[in-house]
Order: C-alpha cells, then sequence, then structure tokens
C-alpha cells in the first residue's frame, strides 16, 4: 500500500480489510457520486517470506540462538495470544518447534500456552486457525486462567503483585511468541505483554491496567506500562521472544527473535515504519477499520490509533467517524473491561464534537453493553451507513478511509 489516493477504478469506491481470522477479506466500499474520498494506507512492507523467519532465528538480538538456550532442557513452554492479535502462529511457532528440534526436544514435551490475558479461552477451533492442526497433535496445549493457577513472584516497583501461570514458571525454557502493532498504554504491543498481563493473574492485570496503563501514549515505548510488563518479564525469567511485526494482510513485514527488551525494541524500530500512514486532515468523514482486531465490538477502540496520533484533527468539528468491524464473535469477552466487570467504564468515550457511528454487519443491537444501546448509531449493511452519512453530509463531502487503523499510525501528508 501507498499514499492517501482515490482507488484509480472507481472515484468513489476503496478497499479496507474485513473479517479478521473468519473471512478474512478486501470489502469495497462506495460512496455517494460527489464525494470526494482519500484512501489512506500504511507503508506496509512485503512479506519476508521462509528464508527471512529462517534469518531471524539465525540472527537472534541480545541472546544466543534458541536451539542453543534449548540444548539440556526438557520441559519447554510456548506463549501464544490469542485470535484478538494478528500474530501468524501458523508460521511461527513450527519454526520454534523446529528450534527445538535441533536441540533434541520432542514435540510431545513442549507446552503452548494460550496466553488469553482475561479474555475468553481459545478453543479448539481457535487454535487451528491461529497455529494449526498439525502443531496441536504434537503438542501439549492448555489455555492460561487469570483467575486461577497464577503464582506470586514478587512486586514490581510500580506496585504490581506479579502472579505468573504455574505452568510457565514451572517450564524449564520459557518463551513468548507475539507481534507489534500500535497500543495506547504500552505504546506498541508485543513483548513483555505477553506475559504481564497475558499470563498474570486478575489481580496482577487489574492493578496493571489502573496504574501504568493509566499513563500510556500510542507509539511512545518507553511509557510506564511498558517499563512495568519489562520489570515482571524479568522477574518471571523470560528466555526468549518471537515477534512478527504484521503487515496488512497479516503477513510478516518483520519478525525479530531473542532477548525479551532488546528484540522487542528492535521490532518498534520496524512496527513504526510499517505503521505509519499518511493521515490528510479536516475531512468531513474518516472511517477506521478495527482490523485486524474486528472480531469483536469491545477491540473498537484500537481504531482510533490513527485519530491519536496524526498530527492534525482527521475530522473536522462537525464531522462524523466511521468505525467498520465485521464482529464475528459479536461483543466479545473481557472478565475485566467488559459490561458489568470491574473494570467497566460504563460509557464508550467519545470524540468531542463529532459523531461516531458503526458499520458491523455481525453485532446485534441487544448484545452491546447496556449503556450504549439505546444511543449507539449502528448499521448492519453499507448502503445503510452511507445513506445516514449522505443525510448528514449532503452530496458533496471529503472521506478519509484507514483501511486497518487498528495497526496504523498518523503520520501528516506524504
Amino acid at each position: 500500500m501507498s499514499a492517501a489516493k482515490s482507488s484509480p477504478e472507481t472515484p468513489h469506491s476503496v478497499k479496507i480489510r474485513f473479517g479478521a481470522w473468519y473471512d478474512d477479506r478486501d470489502l469495497e466500499l462506495v460512496f455517494p457520486d460527489g464525494w470526494q474520498v482519500a484512501l489512506c494506507p500504511p507503508n506496509d512492507g512485503p512479506d519476508i517470506g521462509a528464508a527471512g523467519i529462517e534469518a531471524a532465528f539465525a540472527n537472534p538480538i541480545g541472546t544466543p540462538r534458541l536451539r542453543e538456550l534449548a540444548a539440556g532442557k526438557r520441559r519447554p513452554c510456548i506463549v501464544i495470544d490469542d485470535l484478538s492479535r494478528p500474530t501468524p502462529g501458523r508460521r511461527l511457532v513450527p519454526a520454534v518447534l523446529e528450534e527445538l528440534r535441533c536441540a533434541g526436544i520432542e514435540a510431545r514435551e513442549i507446552l503452548l500456552l494460550a496466553g488469553v490475558a482475561n479474555h475468553r479461552p481459545m478453543t479448539r477451533h481457535d487454535f487451528v486457525l491461529k497455529v494449526g492442526a498439525e502443531v496441536l497433535d504434537a503438542c501439549r496445549v492448555a489455555n492460561h486462567f487469570s483467575w486461577d493457577n497464577c503464582v506470586p513472584i514478587g512486586t514490581t516497583s510500580f506496585g504490581s503483585p506479579v502472579e505468573i501461570n504455574a505452568d510457565f514458571l514451572e517450564a524449564d525454557l520459557r518463551i513468548l511468541v507475539g507481534s507489534i502493532i500500535p497500543h495506547g498504554a504500552a505504546g506498541f504491543s508485543g513483548g513483555s505483554k505477553l506475559l504481564m498481563p497475558g499470563i498474570a493473574s486478575v489481580a496482577s492485570a487489574e492493578a496493571f491496567h489502573r496504574g501504568s496503563c493509566t499513563r500510556g501514549r500510542y507509539a511512545v515505548v518507553e511509557t510506564d506500562a511498558r517499563r512495568e510488563a519489562d520489570e515482571a518479564a524479568r522477574m518471571a525469567n523470560v528466555d526468549f521472544l518471537v515477534n512478527a511485526v504484521p503487515n496488512s494482510h497479516m503477513g510478516l513485514a518483520g519478525l525479530v527473535t531473542g532477548d525479551v527488551v532488546e528484540a522487542h525494541r528492535a521490532g518498534v524500530e520496524i512496527a513504526r515504519r510499517v505503521c505509519a500512514s499518511p493521515s490528510p486532515p479536516g475531512s468531513d468523514v474518516c472511517v477506521l477499520s478495527v482490523y485486524p482486531k474486528d472480531g469483536e465490538f469491545l477491540q473498537y477502540l484500537t481504531a482510533f490509533a490513527p485519530w491519536q496520533t496524526a498530527p492534525e484533527p482527521l475530522v473536522r468539528e462537525g464531522g462524523t467517524l466511521v468505525v467498520a468491524l465485521e464482529g464475528s464473535e459479536g461483543l466479545g469477552t473481557h472478565w475485566l473491561f467488559g459490561p458489568g466487570m470491574r473494570l467497566d467504564p460504563g460509557r464508550a468515550p467519545g470524540v468531542k464534537g463529532r459523531d461516531i457511528i458503526f458499520f458491523a454487519p455481525c453485532i446485534d443491537r441487544g448484545s452491546l453493553p447496556p449503556a450504549a444501546r439505546d444511543d449507539t448509531i449502528l448499521f448492519r449493511t453499507w448502503e445503510e451507513t452511507t445513506a445516514w452519512l449522505q443525510r448528514k453530509h449532503g452530496e458533496h463531502a471529503s472521506v478519509s478511509v484507514f483501511p486497518c487503523a487498528t495497526m496504523q499510525l498518523g503520520a501528516g501528508r506524504r
């Protein structure tokens, strides 16, 4: 993808990414005649391919090669994130297993632990989508559960208790497999966040979210949340990190391996380039696709990464932000931030002086949180969405479209 532009085929038609994991595709959005539409894709990057994966494992950052670290080990644990994250586990976990095989470790000795944090447990179908059936046949597989089976190992300098999954702590080789995209509290995802809160107790996660996470910003990596998660990872003796930098089609624009802090920071620099996006200011309408987190309605705020990082407001006062998500899993699950949970904000934050509307084919109004059920402007079809927009904005309007906004950062005009 390249700089902001109107579609060359149809001036009023552009494509966004839609339906991550379940129906992954380009979705065409057609706008009214007379509207000026600018597509604002990320810089992106070509897939590094099998050779790129091999090179990343052969050249770890800050540690010996994984097969060297694994020598003499017998109880490895690999943590992988869930379907709310775009990590291409089908390509990365087999590469980890090969490194361990070269160290003499059989796959049946390896525990693959789903680092679901406070999301729902992964089903078999989820695991097949994430890592493939062959991995499930070869390895032991389990879900982290934040309400039980966690062991205290200390307290961070920020005051949060560090209580970590017992199976991970019992392992003699501890590996995290995740991905790096923009994150509102830690600057970027990935790295130590897959441990804290990924496989931490609900008490640790709550303290983390109530404390250091409240002081974060998109694209600023040295936040208190990142420092605290890094502290927890050091306390838990994480041995090796595998972090993807996804491209706009959930391919691999980059891959880093090695030390949980050093490799992550190297990956962040790749992600800054991949995620940077043209950000034309002052449109009448801005479309933000929640892809690649568009399976759950609860993830919709992640699509505001371009809005939060653009040098000037993307939408004029009185304009409209359209949040686009498929919502294959409906509302979604979060044991801390979900409706009625202990960190439930009650009402979703708005954007001052602008309307927010939702294009969400698989979201039923009855599944929305009670505080949002009556006043959320929600459409199941794009035709209904554009009809509402045209009634508000008339026959001539300017539109900016971010096709995978959750992994995009505002970077001004190019």
